[in-house]
């Protein structure tokens, strides 16, 4: 499992994370909710080891997590909320590279590539660099990109952004597969209705601290009076912000 405790982070005056604390089950599809600055992303940074924590704690499997730690990560896969790929590369040659870094032996690595770009949809033209593809395609290569290496952990930032709806159909449906054999999955997205058919338990975070981690059935219980989980979701990320303008002026 993965277990965050007290985590703090402020960026020069601004405090983002107030003492964030999060368990991630075993084998369950956690879903981390928030408005936009929430500090959703900066959460899965220091999770991930690419962002310095000013206190608190990051547990995987029962071991200590620190930035200078690198054996964990090979147990991990990360999509983040901006693809990260070598831009002059085609989605093959990415993957090979990857699969390097990983240590895959060669004889491994091309069959999962190749079943990795069919199911993607993912050119299989080594001429067509990555940096010419569609925002949904590039993040299909990070997703491939972070899947390749079968890992135990994934933590995926807004994985659906571009995305057509097929695609996003099917990524939901490999989360769940992989949740079923036991991977472990953090996810975050702005897109409520799908993240809803996927995740086993939900966190808000909000003013720097999570609210709640529900499973749905729980999370539904709490929203009776608001008719939905969207609305009672969008009430609590609104409680607090100041008078929200339903309409523009300017279009009455």
């Amino acid at each position: 499992m993965i277990e965050v405790k007290n985590i703090r982070k402020t960026f020069k005056t601004q405090q983002v994370l107030k003492g964030v604390n999060l368990l991630v089950e075993t084998g369950k599809v956690q879903a981390l909710l928030g408005a936009n600055g929430a500090g959703k992303s900066t959460l899965i940074y220091i999770i991930s080891g690419l962002l310095e924590k000013d206190e608190g704690e990051v547990w995987i499997e029962g071991e200590l997590i620190n930035m200078e730690d690198y054996a964990y990560r090979a147990r991990v896969g990360y999509v983040f909320d901006k693809p990260i790929y070598m831009p002059k590369f085609s989605a093959k040659d990415h993957l090979e590279f990857v699969a390097e870094m990983y240590g895959i032996p060669k004889a491994e690595y091309d069959i999962r590539i190749q079943e990795l770009l069919e199911y993607f949809e993912l050119p299989t033209d080594t001429k067509k660099q990555i940096d010419s593809y569609s925002k949904g395609m590039k993040n299909k290569v990070s997703l491939a990109s972070a899947l390749l290496h079968n890992p135990k952990y994934l933590i995926v930032d807004e994985p659906f952004d571009g995305m057509d709806f097929l695609s996003v159909q099917k990524c939901c449906s490999l989360f769940r597969t992989l949740a079923g054999r036991g991977t472990t999955i953090l996810i975050t997205s702005h897109q409520f209705d799908v993240i809803a058919e996927v995740g086993d338990n939900f966190a808000l975070l909000k003013n720097g601290e999570v609210l709640f981690n529900l499973p749905m059935v729980e999370l539904e219980k709490q929203a009776t009076d608001k008719g939905s989980v969207k609305h009672y979701l969008e009430d609590l990320m609104q409680q607090g912000e100041g008078e929200v303008r339903k309409d523009l002026s300017w279009l009455k």
